[in-house]
């Protein structure tokens, strides 16, 4: 019925398809809340599954994208090579026989809205199948043409064994979640125990939302509407607002998915942790917030990061009305810090 269920779900395909009981996901990664897909999590938010006895077999390890602490190279080509050889040697150090999957978001979401740099995915890909380990592409944000693909792995030159998704399935009409596999996967469970069920597993009602809704976005191109209107607009007011504040550091956006990453003007690190931790001015982060809701903003706000994900179906005026009332907040958080 959601995201988690299907995370789950996936690694238990892992698990059973290959006899195997690793799992390498990625730090700077969410991949839900329940009890395997929160340990596979890669934020502060798996220590909520931890400090209670955690599922053991998963092992993290880290993004090929940039931090302000450390970058695996100057170009795309150099962070994918440098990432790809710390990977490979960390399945060497972990034994290859040992890991069943790889599950990696196609597009990373709550960690900041990054693509993989250029070589990454195919170089995953590849590892995989030199090793025998399946390659589990989470798309629960980004799945159903967020990002102006489709599918978020198709940014990449790439095809996974295991596919989940949620959010964009039905809208948020119904709660729905699917876990998509290849062809020899599913024929290995026609005559082999997968061990999985769920109370409200293909529930009618929701199916029919389902398919009401990727009906309509077929219909509508709004995988067409993401790519060639939403995002041309997202990345002009997020590069507007780059160039206006000296507390945002960067933007990016694919699609209709954005972000901008929120810093201290007076030291250009980050405002705060993700878990709110270590925060540089506990008073422009509320003032942030507060001015967000008075301007009409409502939404998930956790900096340093600030993400955009309007609706698919968004008009032009509707996206630059929320960008004014996002610049009127982010003017007041600003000014926090010369007070």
């Amino acid at each position: 019925s959601g995201g988690s269920e299907a995370n789950e779900a996936a690694i238990r395909i892992a698990r059973r398809f290959t006899g195997r009981s690793k799992v390498i996901t990625h730090y700077r990664s969410y991949h839900g809340g329940t009890a395997h897909s929160l340990t596979a999590t890669g934020d502060f938010r798996r220590g909520f599954a931890e400090a209670g006895g955690a599922p053991v077999g998963f092992v993290k390890t880290m993004n090929p994208t940039d931090t302000h602490l450390f970058s695996f190279g100057a170009t795309e080509e150099e962070r994918a090579t440098q990432a790809l050889a710390y990977l490979e040697e960390q399945i060497q150090c972990e034994g290859p026989t040992t890991i069943a999957a790889m599950m990696f978001e196609s597009v990373i979401g709550s960690g900041g809205v990054h693509l993989a740099p250029k070589g990454y995915m195919e170089g995953v890909r590849a590892v995989c199948d030199k090793y025998g380990i399946l390659l589990i592409c989470d798309e629960v944000m980004v799945g159903f043409g967020r990002t102006g693909k489709f599918w978020g792995f198709q940014h990449y030159d790439i095809l996974p064994d295991i596919v989940t998704s949620a959010k964009g399935l039905t809208g948020a009409y119904l709660p729905l979640s699917m876990v998509a596999t290849r062809s020899h996967i599913k024929d290995h469970f026609e005559t082999n125990a997968l061990g999985w069920g769920a109370t409200f597993q293909a529930h009618p009602v929701s199916l029919a939302a389902g398919y009401e809704c990727v009906k309509f976005m077929l219909e509508k191109d709004l995988v067409g509407h993401a790519k060639n209107v939403i995002e041309p607009i997202m990345k002009e007011e997020l590069d507007t607002l780059v160039g206006k504040y000296a507390s945002i550091a960067r933007s990016r956006c694919s699609g209709a998915f954005g972000c901008m990453d929120l810093v201290d003007p007076r030291s250009g690190v980050p405002v705060q942790n993700f878990d709110g931790s270590n925060s540089t001015h506990p008073t422009a982060v509320s003032t942030l917030r507060a001015a967000l809701r008075a301007n009409g903003i409502i939404g998930f706000v956790r900096p340093p990061m600030f993400h955009c994900a309007p609706a698919l179906v968004i008009q032009p005026d509707e996206l630059r009305d929320g960008f004014r009332r996002v610049d009127l907040a982010l003017a007041e958080f600003d000014r926090a810090f010369g007070a």
